[in-house]
């Protein structure tokens, strides 16, 4: 019995620690980070979640989708193309032009063809700095426009596809995992199921998987 009541408290424990090393980051996180662009226009007038959000759309409706309250103007491309490899299972993987989707959120910075200080509606304040839009482009080095040569996005993962993929089957249409950290959106994988663009404290702005033995978190899901 002792042995039984030893072991059920290491297991627990285990658990514990499992749960509070594995946690979702907090939004604060952005702080400081590469998304915190407070640093790149040094200018205090801005907060840090208005480069990307706005609270209200007020006044006559602006342009663009209300999708998490985007407060930054949507690409126009049409077309970014889409992966095709033997090993992929998925049969509804479709091009994210024209769409809106999380994953066209990134890409309203990340394909390099709308500036990064460009608005749906302006900052404003007794301090309100403006910038001149249009001004700030993303560099080459995180531009993304080929997606045919990228992880595919924008594809049904449920178990059958991962299945037959020999990958981890998903928890729920809604997350990959049963805490509901590694999310899904509408049971498609996006960009956001393994990038938090709030996680500044992981350098690459990942979701915070679990510690694999291979030192990747790939391996999470390709088992």
């Amino acid at each position: 019995m002792k042995i039984m009541k030893a072991l059920l408290i290491a297991a627990f424990s285990l658990v514990m620690v499992s749960a509070m090393g594995w946690a979702k980051a907090p939004k604060s996180a952005i702080a400081g980070s590469a998304h915190d662009l407070r640093t790149s226009f040094q200018t205090a007038s801005y907060t840090l979640c208005s480069f990307c959000h706005v609270a209200h759309k007020t006044g006559a409706a602006p342009e663009g989708p209300g999708y998490l309250l985007w407060n930054h103007t949507f690409s126009s491309v049409t077309t970014y193309g889409v992966y095709q490899s033997d090993s992929m299972k998925a049969t509804d993987l479709t091009d994210l032009g024209g769409q809106t989707t999380v994953s066209n959120l990134c890409l309203s910075c990340h394909d390099g063809t709308v500036a990064v200080n460009s608005f749906y509606e302006p900052i404003s304040g007794a301090n309100y700095q403006p910038i001149t839009e249009g001004n700030y482009f993303m560099p080459g080095s995180a531009t993304i426009r080929d997606l045919s040569k990228t992880h595919p996005v924008n594809f049904t993962y449920n178990a059958t596809v991962a299945n037959e993929a020999g990958m981890l089957v998903p928890a729920s249409s809604s997350s990959v995992d049963a805490a509901g950290e590694i999310p899904l959106f509408n049971g498609k994988m996006q960009c956001a199921t393994c990038h938090d663009p709030h996680n500044g404290a992981s350098g690459i702005f990942e979701q915070n998987f679990p510690e694999q033995a291979s030192g990747s978190f790939c391996t999470y899901c390709h088992l």
